[in-house]
Formats: structure tokens, sequence, C-alpha cells
């Protein structure tokens, strides 16, 4: 899917759309509260678009103080085997060498700005309610950060029988992955797991790492051979 930015509506009022999904959805009115579109920055941005028509930017801008730096994964239980952890602990302190952890870092806080768009781009999204998914889209032109003009493109419900035939699949696909986790957990809980865990995985591991390093070296010599 690639990156994307998220549009907000905030009271704007926005294209009829056909009387079948008008009705479906006269009583949920959550699927036009946030769209997202890949006609602008692409950068997981956040706009939102108010009563008035007018375009803001989420900003995230430094409030001039300091605040401690967490570390991501600190609740992540670590289930390697003894020597992959030993491995990615040598690995771990060499890059600490070179680039020491943070202690602290700049707060920010998200801040409205005034967007100064001038451009036509696309909004959509896509939500399943009551059981079947509704589509919809919206092209929006903007002149200087301020909407101009709102065109429906797609408003699309999703057919019964096509949505009773999804969540079939949907369910066998479920019990397949719960059969998948009760045979994981079964070996998990047998006396030679323990076997597997620390002698097959760090050889399959290691293995890799060898094929990989070897590959490396023939590529880099192939390049020389080229004259690259």
């Amino acid at each position: 899917m690639g990156m994307f930015d998220t549009v907000t509506i905030e009271g704007l009022k926005l294209p009829k759309l056909p009387k079948e999904v008008s009705y479906f959805l006269k009583d949920d009115k959550t699927l036009f509260e946030e769209f997202q579109t890949k006609d602008l920055d692409n950068l997981l941005s956040t706009f939102t678009i108010n009563s008035k028509g007018q375009i803001f930017v989420i900003e995230y801008r430094p409030t001039g103080k300091k605040i401690p730096h967490e570390l991501p994964f600190i609740g992540w239980k670590d289930n390697r085997s003894f020597l992959e952890r030993i491995y990615f602990k040598l690995r771990e302190r060499q890059t600490i060498k070179k680039y020491p952890k943070l202690k602290t870092i700049d707060e920010r806080k998200p801040v409205k700005v005034k967007s100064k768009i001038t451009s036509t781009f696309n909004i959509y999204n896509n939500k399943e309610i009551n059981g079947r998914y509704v589509e919809v889209e919206f092209s929006v032109v903007a002149i200087n950060g301020k909407v101009k003009k709102i065109i429906l493109i797609n408003a699309n419900l999703e057919k019964e029988k096509e949505a009773k035939e999804r969540h079939l699949q949907n369910e066998k696909f479920d019990k397949k992955m719960a059969e998948s986790f009760q045979r994981r957990n079964k070996l998990k809980s047998s006396w030679y797991y323990p076997l597997i865990k620390e002698i097959y995985n760090p050889f399959v591991f290691f293995s890799s790492k060898i094929v990989q390093s070897v590959c490396n070296k023939i590529l880099a010599l192939s390049y020389r051979w080229h004259g690259v």
C-alpha cells in the first residue's frame, strides 16, 4: 500500500451519496470522519478541513523542554535461543559505540497550521459497517488552502452475497490460524522443544548468515571483475 496521509473532516458538508448507500449509512456517519489520500505529502501527515473549508496540517513543534527517551519494544520478551541472544548483544554493543543511546529528546506538541495547498486530491475510505463493506471516494479541489469544490467519485456498497462469502472465507481462515497456533503451542509444551530452540534454531540462523556473507563476497568480486 505504501505511505499515505490522513484527512479528517470537521463539519464540512460532503456531496450526497446514492440512495442505497445513503440509506444504509443513515445510522452510522463514522465513515465520513476520517479519510486517506495518496495525492499530498505521503509522509503519514494529518490534514484537517473545518466547516468553512479551511485546510490545516498538523505539525509537531518543539516546546523547548526535554523529555526522557523511551526505547521501543521495552516489554518485548526475547524468545530467541541463547546463542542468538549473545550474537545480538554483541552487535548491539558495537552499534551503541557508534551511536550512543539518547537519554532525552525534545518534547514536541501537535499544532494546527493553516495550509497553502493548491491542488486537486482524492480522499477515500473503506469500512465494514453492519457486516458489509462501504467504500467512498471524493475529489477535493483546493486553492491556497481553501476547499473550493468536492466531487463524489465513487460510492460502493458490498452486495449481501459477496459479504456472506467473505465472512465464510474469514471463518475458514480464522479456523486454520487457530489450528496452527494450537499445533505450535503443543510443540512448545513438548519435552524436545528446548532442543529445537537451542540447537536447530541457531544452526539455521548462523547457516543463513554464513551463506549470506559468502554470497555478498561473490557479488563484490563479480563487480570487480566487470570493472564496476
